[in-house]
């Protein structure tokens, strides 16, 4: 935590946030670690300093257990984003929470099969989430560990068009906007940060400017998808 402090001072465009990352169920609790977390967000408040939590939680298959509950305290402890979050279709009243306070839920549905927690695409519970109307978007986890290699990404959202029928292009499209709505480019306090989600591409900051350019690649992507892969046109008479 003091190095990250250092660096953040140092180096202020390289660190956006922090995490704390390693398997969650042999590990320690966030609510373990709340005098170290408590002690990291005063120092950085004496060193006038932004550095948001964006925690992985939820991580596992228990229900109430000691790994489950780190969904509460991350969400108690006002992170931005929530790494994984497998659990959290257990827990209405977490969702609810979720959505309020505009949390993103960073889904790594391959990593979760390699780990065991589902057995396939299909047992995945983002289809879930997403129709509660949860923010999603999709990352890789850890790619050269679980051998995914360089492209690992691109296995994720593959796997996710192939697995979930009602999902198409157009909901690939809302979970790869998201991962843009939802990254940190600049330093916003909790205030600036909600707003720049709530206004999307229509305010001044920096990410309204990227999710501009987002919306016109993908338009051209789009365009390029029905050029390439159109059905040829046959002539009547």
């Amino acid at each position: 935590m003091e190095a990250c402090i250092s660096m953040k001072i140092a180096y202020p465009q390289l660190i956006s946030g922090y995490d704390l990352v390693g398997q969650e169920d042999p590990g320690r609790t966030l609510k373990d670690l709340l005098p170290e977390l408590f002690w990291f967000k005063r120092q950085c408040a004496q060193e006038g300093i932004e550095i948001p939590f964006f925690f992985h939680a939820g991580e596992c298959l228990g229900d109430g257990s000691e790994t489950d509950q780190n969904l509460f305290d991350a969400i108690l402890l006002g992170t931005r984003r929530i790494g994984h979050g497998f659990s959290l279709y257990k827990h209405p009243l977490l969702i609810d929470l979720v959505k309020e306070k505009k949390i993103l839920i960073e889904s790594c549905p391959i990593s979760n099969e390699v780990l065991r927690l589902c057995s396939s695409i299909n047992s995945h519970p983002l289809p879930a989430l997403i129709a509660r109307g949860v923010s999603c978007s999709l990352g890789n986890d850890d790619p050269t560990i679980l051998g995914q290699d360089t492209i690992g990404l691109t296995h994720d959202f593959w796997q996710a068009l192939q697995g979930w029928d009602n999902l198409g292009l157009a909901g690939l499209a809302s979970l790869a906007e998201n991962s843009v709505r939802w990254a940190a480019f600049e330093d916003e306090d909790a205030v600036g940060w909600l707003k720049g989600i709530q206004e999307d591409s229509l305010g001044t900051s920096v990410k309204a400017t990227r999710l501009k350019q987002w919306r016109i690649d993908w338009e051209q992507f789009c365009l390029w998808i029905t050029t390439e892969f159109r059905e040829p046109q046959t002539e009547l008479g």
